[in-house]
């Protein structure tokens, strides 16, 4: 499983229910990583971002919702672990907000961290990777982002 998330130094993706901030350069390098890959997401997320075209989306919530076409719902990790046998040798992108990672975070094996550089005050924040992972690359984006990659620690 792949994090793929914008953070800011604090760690924070979010302050009062919005993602902190949105670069045009991030949005297309997501969109070349996660087209015709399954994305995973909470369901606030989903309500925020939307279904993404060209993409299977899996949506964790209490809620039983049906599946639609390229959705699908879990509450579980066993359930989680079913749907996405559909999806064979995809990659599966772990993308926000923070309580699907929190949930997740032990199965992250590699994380694609678009880190801006400043600190918004944002309100909802990710787990720090320093500990469990070890940091491979940082490239620049723009002037006020770079992306950092992660890979987990053996």
């Amino acid at each position: 499983m792949i994090l793929l998330i914008l953070a800011d130094l604090d760690n924070a993706i979010a302050k009062d229910g919005k993602q902190i901030t949105f670069i045009p350069e991030d949005l297309a390098r997501f969109k070349a990583r996660t087209t015709g890959q399954v994305i995973l997401m909470g369901r606030k997320t989903l309500e925020n971002a939307g279904k993404l075209p060209h993409r299977i989306t899996g949506v964790m919530t209490r809620k039983n919702l049906p599946d639609e076409e390229d959705l699908f719902y879990f509450s579980s990790e066993e359930e989680l672990d079913e749907k996405l046998k559909a999806y064979g040798d995809r990659k599966i992108y772990l993308v926000g907000g923070a309580g699907i990672i929190q949930a997740l975070f032990h199965r992250i094996e590699e994380a694609y961290i678009t880190r801006v550089n400043y600190r918004s005050g944002g309100d909802v924040k990710i787990p720090s990777l320093e500990n469990d992972f070890d940091l491979v690359e940082t490239t620049p984006i723009t002037h006020k982002a770079t992306e950092e990659h992660w890979i987990r620690k053996k």
